[in-house]
């Protein structure tokens, strides 16, 4: 594992299974492509810090008709190690053009058969036993007690990415806002 000083530079994109984030770390041996679920987390933006590498590899991806290779680096278990953060959007954020939702990359590479379809679930601005039942299914006993505290909460991006995708979502419903700097939720108080 290495510890490089860097720039973090986030862009969300719209996929076919919602939104997602990827990353661009600028360092000072080169750039690196992240795609790692806690970007989920992160909003549009450039972010200053540390972060811990755990490898680099490149990755051949077919997307569109042709291929691409890029250059990824995965970042460890919290290695991001936030110290600034702009809301600015950057000039020089990376074209996405053709970049697949990593949804759909994991589901080509355990199997063949038909794209997986996204699941809308409405969720209820006021509380109901079916919302709290379904808040209860999807954030687990542990962060759901947090959740209805409206305690900070810390979600695990080792999960699925489509269960993180909705947690996120559900927090940032709820009235959450994302600390990139304790990667943590919390309550915005009105």
């Amino acid at each position: 594992m290495q510890k490089f000083a860097g720039r973090l530079i986030v862009e969300e994109i719209k996929g076919r299974n919602g939104l997602f984030c990827v990353g661009t770390l600028k360092t000072s041996i080169g750039d690196f492509k992240v795609k790692d679920p806690a970007l989920d987390q992160f909003k549009r933006g450039s972010y200053e810090g540390d972060f811990l590498v755990e490898k680099i590899y490149t990755k051949g991806v077919p997307w569109r008709g042709g291929f691409f290779t890029e250059l990824i680096a995965k970042i460890a278990e919290g290695g991001f190690i936030i110290a600034d953060e702009s809301d600015a959007p950057p000039q020089d954020l990376p074209s996405t053009q053709a970049e697949p939702d990593p949804v759909d990359e994991k589901f080509q590479n355990t199997s063949q058969s038909a794209p997986i379809q996204e699941v809308v679930r409405p969720i209820a601005k006021k509380r109901s036993e079916s919302t709290e039942n379904d808040d209860m299914e999807l954030f687990g006993i542990e962060l759901y007690s947090a959740f209805i505290q409206c305690a900070q909460i810390a979600l695990d991006p080792t999960v699925d990415r489509e269960q993180f995708r909705r947690q996120r979502d559900r927090l940032k419903e709820a009235g959450y806002r994302f600390n990139a700097q304790d990667q943590v939720w919390t309550i915005v108080q009105d």
